[in-house]
């Protein structure tokens, strides 16, 4: 097993290796797949084995593969290629490919603890099967005019449906997101005849806000998603951003003295009105020393506590806002 030092989010110096991935992938040698030669140069001095896409026909049998992709959205003709493996996927090119933000997104896939991941997911599991409160989130840190805390409460049905990964170690034949290990997503589009899962009052601060597009985006929604992109760098440069909500429905967005209620809406496809459509419980927080909150990856969505979802990805983005520094209980406010 190699170690090798790389700067974190902060600046810091860390060690980065394979160990972590041994909850994932027990037995056998565990290759680093992608499209991108930067991305398979690196992979390989932290200690995988690269292959590249081209060549990945040759791999064994139940090979433990970690597919980065920076050049390609997934495809049905990508996910056939890897029909026996054991593959966790890690979608660079749906966030930002640009070479930082790949070679961020492979340090913190080595630096995030699994184990650990599943655990509070399985805790999260746990509560939610048996809870009949509100989940309130709140500030753990001081408030400011620029910073009025984070205090909302998320009400849920009594019949949820739930996207995470609850076993650490991936089977022959299945193919895992990296983002099931590191949340719990609870989602919804607005329809008359369901039922919501989830509604959302009060006020959430948050550190970064990411914006990524779904393979099947249409003509329209790129042309969103691009300028969701924009709209995504100047709040992180305006940091902190304050969303305030009411029955799961954005009325506010303000970032440096700045209204974008309106800009998020329409590059989150107005069709939508502003609901919230995912609640993210993140199970993450081990790699939060070293999230640099202005990159645009996925794995900075599952390392707060929890994160907000507007959009689909198709015909607008999906930007998720997330919350670094809050605590949650159950029960509404006293």
């Amino acid at each position: 097993m190699k170690e090798h030092p790389a700067s974190g989010g902060g600046g810091d110096v860390v060690e980065v290796s394979t160990e972590k991935l041994r909850d994932v992938f027990p037995d056998g040698e565990i290759f680093a797949v992608s499209d991108d030669a930067a991305l398979l140069e690196e992979a390989s001095r932290y200690g995988l084995t690269s292959v590249p896409m081209d060549e990945a026909d040759g791999l064994p049998a139940e090979a433990n593969v970690v597919l980065f992709l920076r050049n390609h959205l997934l495809s049905k003709e990508i996910r056939g290629r890897f029909r026996k493996a054991r593959v966790m996927f890690v979608p660079i090119s749906s966030f930002d490919n640009g070479l930082e933000p790949a070679l961020y997104t492979l340090r913190l896939t080595l630096l995030t603890d699994y184990a650990a991941a599943v655990e509070r997911t399985r805790r999260w599991i746990d509560d939610l099967r048996t809870l009949t409160e509100p989940i309130g989130f709140v500030s753990k840190g001081p408030c400011s005019s620029a910073d009025p805390g984070t205090n909302f409460v998320c009400e849920l049905a009594d019949d949820l449906t739930l996207d995470a990964w609850a076993s650490p170690t991936i089977g022959t034949g299945q193919w895992v997101g990296v983002g099931s290990y590191c949340e719990i997503a609870i989602t919804a589009r607005p329809s008359p005849n369901r039922p919501r899962p989830f509604t959302i009052d009060g006020t959430a601060v948050a550190s970064g806000v990411l914006a990524a597009r779904d393979p099947r985006y249409d003509d329209a929604g790129d042309a969103r998603i691009r300028a969701a992109h924009e709209l995504r760098r100047e709040l992180n440069r305006r940091a902190p951003i304050v969303l305030r909500l009411e029955g799961g429905v954005l009325t506010d967005l303000t970032a440096g003295g700045e209204d974008y209620t309106g800009a998020l809406r329409e590059v989150t496809d107005p069709k939508y009105g502003g609901h919230a459509l995912e609640l993210g419980l993140g199970t993450n927080q081990h790699v939060l020393p070293h999230v640099d909150w202005t990159v645009n990856s996925q794995l900075n969505e599952g390392a707060g506590p929890v994160h907000i979802g507007f959009g689909d990805g198709m015909t607008g983005a999906h930007m998720d806002f997330v919350v670094a520094a809050a605590t949650h209980h159950f029960g509404a406010p006293t």
